[in-house]
């Protein structure tokens, strides 16, 4: 397998922005910002897990 912390993303972050009805600003400022936090390190389309307990608790907070 897989790596359930590493994977290509298969979308452009402008392909994200439309399928989630995002400026691709505000995706790439978003990935960004992930990275600054430590939750994510991202090189082109390569995306790795950095902090799982982090991104949950993001998620978290964006659904309450």
């Amino acid at each position: 397998g897989y790596s359930p912390a590493e994977f290509n993303l298969r979308m452009s972050r402008d392909e994200i922005g439309s399928y989630l009805g995002l400026k691709l600003e505000t995706v790439s400022r978003a990935f960004s910002r992930f990275q600054e936090d430590g939750l994510l390190a991202v090189h082109q389309r390569k995306v790795r897990i950095l902090n799982t307990a982090g991104l949950r608790k993001l998620m978290a907070h964006q659904r309450g």
